[in-house]
């Protein structure tokens, strides 16, 4: 008897330790991506052309971070979800599974747009900044305008994610 309830107690520690380090990492990730965006964008943009190569010396620095947190959040999500009685993968019967699959589809939508950052911060080293012939832009004008709007893409699948598990504690 009592090392059934030891094994039980063990099961539920890997399960809360699980939990805590899904939060910690999603609020890191999420939060790093709206810091960066909300906080050091503005700052970078008022010093214009002066602070560019710290700015992406920052934001290639986060990206490495980011997959620290995404693989956090990924492998402790599966362990949460393995343990939980509430979600069943396809069943779209309540709000809350509505919730939860939504949630899971922004996560993997977040993963992609960090991946086209990491392509876009290994391509602008080598884009050229000058224009050539006809062209309107520089392959350098074109990886910022890539790299500002998956930003922005990010925040706002951030802000969504933020929302979704607000009212997921609601129902």
């Amino acid at each position: 008897m009592h090392l059934i309830i030891a094994s039980i107690s063990g099961i539920t520690y890997i399960y809360w330790a699980a939990l805590y380090t899904h939060l910690f990492g999603a609020v890191a990730w999420l939060g790093g991506i709206l810091f960066l965006t909300g906080v050091t964008r503005p700052i970078f943009e008022y010093y214009g052309a002066d602070a560019y190569e710290l700015q992406q010396r920052i934001k290639v620095r986060f990206l490495g971070f980011t997959w620290m947190m995404l693989w956090t959040v990924f492998v402790t999500g599966i362990i949460v979800l393995l343990w939980s009685t509430r979600f069943i993968f396809f069943d779209f019967s309540t709000l809350w599974l509505i919730l939860a699959h939504i949630k899971i589809l922004l996560f993997f939508i977040l993963a992609g747009l960090s991946l086209m950052l990491r392509s876009s911060y290994k391509e602008i080293e080598n884009a050229r900044s000058e224009k050539e012939g006809s062209e309107d832009l520089s392959p350098r004008e074109i990886i910022l305008w890539r790299i500002r709007m998956v930003e922005q893409f990010e925040v706002w699948a951030a802000i969504i994610i933020l929302l979704v598990v607000s009212l997921m504690q609601v129902y």
